[in-house]
């Protein structure tokens, strides 16, 4: 062999191994970003956050045109964790169906899906498009052989996704969201059960007093005061004597669903103990908090009842209202401020039923005195 033929030869293999190596290299890459998805995935406890990496993050972080997601939710176990969820826009980016029909019609085999969309699965997929998606990627998301959901990768670049190509990274990645779908669910559903009385589906005593001390965490870097109120129904003794325990129950129902209807967002509600609520209102001072005892006072007055043969009654309710503004205590531990605040607003509910029932008593928050030595 000549030495032209030799130089020609050893030329072509360090080309090939140039392009070997440059391809290792991508692939390593592509290997390390995904791994760097899975970690941010399996770090998410909660479902909002989930979607929000998967619908929003996925599309800028892997440069798609399209991202979609469809839930298979028969009991609405995930929607009632997301009130307050906007899923990004375009619409329909967020789906969920209560029967398995749509989901089964995509994947007849529960086999990932890849390359030009036709036109009918181009509208089941991505049924809101800001443009025509050319190639895409659609994964079956897979529980315990259940299909729980369905994840839509789309890109305007017709050679993205192909059929000639495997996509062992992809379905990987499917499998990882899968699970990470069902224990965001899962966990959040747990803690739910934990922090919320399962009579009134309001929080309970432990999550308020949790609450209480976040708020005021909040309202000391904030500088704004914290009201708390105490609602104690009048003569509730007598409806489970009169109407009977079944009655009771259907009142304490109806309360904690209409102080969940009548107060803001971020206002924190909880049944405290038999007969009585508590109300926290973040940021709202003495006067806002005494016209919101007032209307809740009288609104709950108006409500009707009805006993287990539909006789209807009404219920009226003895507050206590106390008020604190916490950075005024820096320090003072948060725990104890919330111990006097509470006991405040219910030593209102005292007097109130002692002056009467049915009405208001504002107890003036006491004065705690400071021990520097409690900062540390």
């Amino acid at each position: 062999m000549s030495s032209s033929s030799l130089e020609r030869e050893n030329q072509e293999l360090k080309r090939t191994l140039r392009l070997m190596i440059g391809k290792a290299e991508r692939n390593e890459a592509i290997l390390s970003s995904f791994f760097e998805v899975e970690l941010r995935l399996l770090s998410c406890s909660r479902l909002a956050e989930l979607l929000d990496l998967i619908l929003i993050e996925f599309k800028e972080f892997f440069r798609l045109s399209n991202v979609n997601l469809i839930l298979f939710d028969p009991e609405h176990a995930a929607r009632s964790l997301l009130d307050d969820y906007i899923p990004p826009q375009p619409g329909n980016t967020l789906r969920f169906v209560q029967s398995q029909r749509l989901l089964k019609s995509i994947y007849p085999n529960n086999k990932m899906i890849v390359g030009t969309p036709s036109e009918a699965l181009s509208r089941e997929a991505f049924p809101v498009s800001e443009s025509q998606v050319q190639s895409c990627a659609l994964l079956p998301l897979i529980r315990q052989n259940c299909l729980i959901g369905s994840l839509h990768l789309g890109s305007n670049d017709v050679s993205r996704y192909t059929e000639h190509v495997r996509y062992d990274y992809i379905q990987h990645l499917s499998s990882v969201i899968s699970v990470c779908i069902e224990n965001c669910i899962n966990q959040e559903n747990l803690h739910r059960l934990s922090s919320i009385d399962m009579l009134t589906k309001v929080l309970n005593r432990r999550s308020f007093e949790q609450e209480i001390v976040r708020e005021l965490s909040r309202g000391s870097r904030g500088g704004y005061p914290l009201t708390c109120l105490f609602l104690d129904l009048d003569h509730f003794k007598t409806v489970n004597d009169t109407y009977g325990h079944q009655t009771g129950d259907r009142v304490l129902r109806t309360v904690g669903l209409f102080l969940n209807k009548q107060l803001r967002k971020t206002d924190i509600v909880a049944r405290y103990g038999g007969e009585e609520f508590a109300v926290l209102l973040p940021n709202c001072g003495h006067s806002q908090g005494m016209e919101i005892a007032e209307t809740l006072r009288t609104k709950l007055s108006r409500l009707i009842f009805r006993d287990e043969e539909s006789k209807p009654f009404r219920m009226t309710t003895s507050i206590g209202i106390s008020l604190c503004e916490p950075a005024r205590y820096p320090s003072t531990k948060l725990d104890d401020i919330g111990y006097k605040l509470i006991q405040a607003a219910d030593k209102g509910v005292y007097q109130s039923k002692h002056n009467g029932r049915n009405q208001i008593s504002f107890i003036k928050f006491p004065q705690i005195k400071e021990n520097p030595a409690q900062e540390a």
